[in-house]
């Protein structure tokens, strides 16, 4: 299992990006069957993973691992206007929010269980513990209220010896249990509530209405930050679900614990 930050290895020296691909490579070379978790930044002028074609969403997936610096985004195009408004939020002493988009490819059809254990709500329930975390969608998400069944379906059909579907709007996952395709999903993350500007709040000890003003550092936006924290979240998911289904055998044999052709 790999992710687009992943922290690898055991070292007393803060490890640079370059030096974490370089680690994961190493030890994903031999790996047939990789797992890749990755998340990226979308929200100010999204900037939206490819959900319907699993080859070019791991295309994707390498153009985010050998990128050294700045968000993670596959549209470079929007970073600026991204960080213009962060700043414009700043020197105002406000913040904003934003939204995190993660894709998790490789994960094996038959993982995850129909109701308690779904894939959706182990996911789900680990990324409502990422702090400022407040929404979160699957695959076409919240725009499912618009289709019809017959636009939300993802039909299947056969590539060689494989199942696949033809559109990916239900995130790789059918009544909760994974299709094999990538799974593909949102976080909407509210804007830091420590900000500069004067609230209103309360005064407990006197019971009467109070001002409140935070001073110190505060970052305008933790969305950048909170990338690398989905990511691993998303990714201790996946390793509960598989031991779930595998026990200890994919990891301790991460090319034949399984016999789905891929």
């Amino acid at each position: 299992m790999a992710s687009c930050s992943e922290q690898q290895g055991q070292t007393t020296i803060p490890m640079t990006a370059a030096m974490q691909r370089k680690v994961m490579s190493e030890n994903l070379k031999d790996v047939r069957h990789k797992l890749f978790v990755m998340s990226g930044k979308g929200g100010v002028g999204k900037s939206s993973v490819t959900v319907n074609l699993a080859a070019a969403l791991a295309a994707q997936a390498e153009a985010l691992l050998n990128k050294s610096e700045g968000f993670a985004l596959l549209d470079g195009s929007v970073e600026e206007p991204m960080k213009a408004a962060i700043r414009a939020a700043g020197a105002e002493g406000d913040s904003v929010g934003g939204v995190l988009e993660t894709a998790i490819l490789g994960l094996p059809a038959g993982v995850g269980e129909p109701y308690f254990d779904s894939v959706e709500s182990m996911l789900a329930h680990l990324a409502f513990s990422i702090p400022a975390v407040k929404g979160i969608e699957f695959g076409s998400g919240f725009s499912f209220a618009d289709q019809k069944g017959s636009e939300a379906n993802d039909a299947f059909r056969m590539q060689g010896e494989r199942i696949v579907t033809a559109t990916n709007h239900n995130a790789g996952l059918n009544g909760g249990i994974s299709n094999g395709m990538p799974v593909v999903f949102r976080t909407a993350v509210k804007p830091t509530p420590s900000i500069y500007k004067t609230q209103d709040t309360v005064d407990y000890m006197a019971k009467k209405d109070a001002e409140l003003s935070i001073q110190g550092r505060h970052d305008p936006c933790i969305v950048p930050r909170a990338a690398i924290v989905q990511t691993c979240a998303a990714a201790l998911a996946v390793g509960d679900l598989l031991s779930a289904k595998y026990g200890m055998a994919w990891m301790e044999d991460p090319t034949g614990y399984r016999k789905e052709v891929l």
